[in-house]
């Protein structure tokens, strides 16, 4: 009897990811692509709606991209099986998905390291419209995408033609592309957005060499390359591929990418303080350095938190018996300094295919962190799973509980109609008070100064958006962020 409870305690400690990581909910329910082994995956949040897009370790031989949603905050998911149906089409890879200012979907799919194609949806996924092929040459690789309000952004590798990496850009939600040579290296870049605009590149180079470019005008120009690091990296079971991501807030830019010069793998890292113009040294992220750790993205949350996800396997190098689990690490600093690494998976698990795909990342909101990866778990094929954290439980600079009692703000109302007070003490110096909406994008700044002379910030409901909004007040290395509903007028 003892030997059985010890075993349920043991089962049960190892179904739960760390605090404050929501419980792990199987995004890939349904037959019969579920018996596919899924990985590779990206997803977009809007509101309560998660949207995600996977590829498949069988993918040349079956023509199935597993598309899932849900419309409730990713309690529960449903899984629609994406096709293109076009003659000559057998092998969809490199998804990538994002979610645009009316909250319409936006995805891009790869096809036979051949065409590139975006597609829009209006209904979360269930149909699919507006269908634009991207690339002017055949020969594609590798794409990443950003969606900002009505403007999509697009990078690959081109492998024929005029071979180089190649940027596109619309400007009308993806009905029309304009496409580019921009780089006459290539293999696997990063790209990115900050919050006023400016454009990042990452990119491993097939050469050895790790380089970054940025541009100031939507991708019009591109600054100088600047080289920040040899790569060096070795396939083994799980993992074939040293994925990188970048991020970027404010002047801080933060890179990663996947390196074994000395054993297993390790998430490297660079860092810039000026907008990226000087880089640090490359370092190690992750604090368990015995094993192997693959497939890291990045990720600046809006109030300027950095958070950085991946794989971990105490094995190297990897066979089909190597235990893996999903980690996370925090920085406050924007990276100079990382928290203890904590679990995000529920438990620990084997991969059930070579391929978990070469990336699966993490983003945010105005509320919540989330994450989606594959595993083996089921013991069947590799599943998508998906989970949460408040960005208030995550990090020290985030969340009501980060300012004391002396501190604190004295009252934002909850619910905003007409006339609103934000009442403040007088011994903030300074404070900043900005106002963000459900996906985490900057609304305003309403307020910047310090708060002696007035008991109060008024303001008025009607010149703010309807609907959910996030009020942060920022002191010196304090934070409070604060959920507030806008009636608007009385």
């Amino acid at each position: 009897m003892k030997v059985f409870v010890i075993m349920v305690l043991v089962l049960f400690a190892s179904l739960h990811a760390d605090p404050p990581w929501s419980t792990n909910v199987r995004v890939s329910t349904d037959e019969p692509w579920d018996s596919l082994n899924q990985g590779e995956s990206c997803f977009a949040v809007w509101g309560d709606s998660v949207y995600s897009i996977c590829n498949t370790a069988e993918r040349s031989t079956i023509p199935i991209a597993p598309y899932a949603y849900s419309f409730n905050a990713g309690q529960t998911f449903t899984q629609i099986p994406f096709t293109d149906l076009t003659s000559g089409i057998i092998w969809h890879t490199d998804p990538v998905i994002g979610v645009d200012d009316s909250g319409h979907v936006h995805m891009l799919i790869q096809y036979s390291a051949t065409l590139m194609k975006h597609y829009l949806s209006r209904d979360g996924g269930q149909t699919w419209a507006d269908t634009t092929q991207v690339n002017p040459y055949n020969g594609v690789d590798k794409p990443w995408m950003v969606v900002n309000g009505n403007e999509i952004y697009i990078a690959w590798q081109q492998t024929a033609g005029p071979i180089g990496l190649w940027f596109a850009r619309s400007t009308d939600y993806g009905q029309n592309f304009a496409a580019n040579l921009i780089w006459n290296r290539r293999y696997i870049n990063a790209l990115g957005m900050d919050e006023n605009e400016n454009l990042h590149l990452l990119l491993v180079a097939g050469t050895g060499g790790v380089y970054y470019r940025k541009s100031t005008d939507h991708g019009d120009n591109w600054l100088p390359e600047v080289y920040l690091s040899n790569w060096s990296y070795t396939p083994s079971y799980g993992d074939r591929a040293p994925i990188n991501s970048i991020t970027a807030r404010g002047d801080v830019v933060f890179g990663t990418w996947v390196n074994n010069d000395v054993a297993g793998w390790d998430i490297m890292a660079v860092r810039s303080t000026d907008g990226g113009t000087t880089w640090s040294a490359p370092f190690v992220v992750n604090d368990i350095t015995a094993g192997g750790q693959c497939k890291g993205w990045a990720h600046f949350d809006s109030y300027g938190g950095l958070h950085v996800m991946y794989y971990h396997t105490p094995d190297w190098p990897t066979n089909v018996s190597s235990i893996f689990e999903v980690r996370y690490q925090y920085s406050s600093d924007s990276g100079e300094t990382f928290n203890p690494s904590i679990r995000i998976s529920d438990t620990s698990f084997t991969s059930l295919a070579d391929f978990m795909g070469e990336y699966h990342i993490c983003l945010s909101d105005s509320q919540y962190l989330y994450a989606i990866w594959t595993d083996g778990r089921n013991g069947d094929d590799n599943d998508l799973y998906f989970s949460k954290a408040l960005l208030s439980t995550l990090g020290i600079n985030e969340g009501p509980q980060t300012l004391s009692p002396d501190d604190a703000v004295v009252g934002i109302p909850t619910i905003w109609r007409g006339s609103v007070e934000l009442k403040m003490p007088h011994n903030l110096h300074p404070v900043e008070v900005r106002l963000y909406d459900v996906t985490g994008r900057l609304i305003t700044r309403i307020y910047s100064n310090n708060t002696d002379g007035f008991d109060a910030l008024r303001l008025h409901s009607a010149d703010f958006p309807r609907g959910i909004i996030f009020v942060q007040v920022r002191s010196q290395n304090t934070s409070k962020v604060v959920k507030v509903i806008n009636l608007g007028e009385d």
